[in-house]
Formats: structure tokens, sequence, C-alpha cells
């Protein structure tokens, strides 16, 4: 072990070894001068690139996440159109429930599903659940999802009158989607 371990290591950088110095690259243990590769790069010696030269490491060292990642900013035109959720500093809140119902109407399909999971609890989860039940969509209770019937085809209602077989459009809150499938629907299992 000690072959590959610091014993080894020491007659290679202080290259006692005149046998192995020959065959190994001591640049490799001991690191590169990369001050004397200033002139042949064309980097003056007073530039703020020469003082990186001191802190560069290596290409192969280890950085964390903050400096890979490129730095942004939301241009300030972005930020002030008016009438948009975003466009104030805090996020939109839902405190009028006649103001609520109105804009709640106004919002597509996916977007009731963000707002029905994103608050459950609240009031703006009662206004999404209507307007989605207004859209003919029903909750699942045992599934935890949403679903609707598909409008090409009647479902066959059984014998009992308990429940019907058809076909469905699912949203799953997984995978964020609708999915069609065919279903047996009891209607006890609804809200």
């Amino acid at each position: 072990m000690d072959k590959f371990g610091l014993k080894a290591l020491v007659p290679l950088i202080r290259q006692e070894d005149h046998e192995s110095a020959q065959t190994y690259d001591s640049s490799m243990t001991l690191g590169a001068d990369l001050s004397s590769m200033l002139h042949s790069l064309g980097i003056p010696r007073d530039s703020k690139r020469h003082k990186v030269l001191y802190t560069f490491q290596s290409p192969w060292a280890e950085t964390s996440r903050s400096e890979v990642e490129p730095r942004f900013f939301i241009p300030e035109s972005f930020t002030n159109i008016p009438e948009v959720l975003q466009s104030q500093s805090t996020p939109p809140c839902f405190n009028s429930v006649q103001e609520d119902h109105q804009r709640v109407a106004l919002f597509q399909d996916e977007t009731l599903f963000y707002l029905f999971y994103k608050h459950p609890g609240t009031v703006i989860q009662e206004l999404t659940y209507l307007e989605l039940r207004k859209r003919n969509w029903r909750y699942h209770k045992t599934l935890k999802a949403w679903l609707t019937k598909d409008p090409k085809m009647e479902p066959a209602v059984s014998a009992d009158g308990l429940s019907e077989r058809g076909s469905y459009v699912f949203f799953d809150p997984q995978r964020w989607e609708k999915c069609q499938r065919d279903f047996l629907l009891f209607y006890n299992a609804i809200m």
C-alpha cells in the first residue's frame, strides 16, 4: 500500500528517485505555474484577468452550484404590467368572494386545478370547486382526482342505476395532464 500512499509521493515531488522522475510528469503533482503563460495568452500583468490566475486551482476543481448558475433579473417593464396577477410585489390574494368568483370564472381548467390543489381548505378552493362543477368536472373521493365525461361518447348506465361505464377524461395531478380512460363510475364516489 505504501507504493500508492504519501510515502511514495514525497520522493516523486522532491524528484529524489531519478528513475521514476524521468517517467513521471511532476507537473501533475506540483501543478503548473500559469503566470508563465500570461505572455503567450496575451494577458497584461496588471489586468483583472491576471489576478484570476492566482486563484485558479485546476479545470477539474469542484465548484459550488451557486458559482455555476447564471445570474438573472426580471426587467422592470415585466413587473409593472397593470392588472396581471404577478404584477404587484405581493402575491395575489383572494379576499372578496364576489370579485373572486367572477375572476375564477375566467380561468382555464388547468389554472383552476392549480388553485384547487395549491390552496386546500380555503375559500379559493371552494370557488374553484364550484367553477369546475359548472364545467361538468366531478371530484372522485377515492381516487382524489377530477374527471368528466367524454363529450363524444355517452356512458352506459347499469341496471341498478348506481353506476355507469363509459369513457372519461381524468386530470392527473401527478403528471399534470388530462388523460382519457374507460372507467366504471359509481355515483356515490363522486362529489
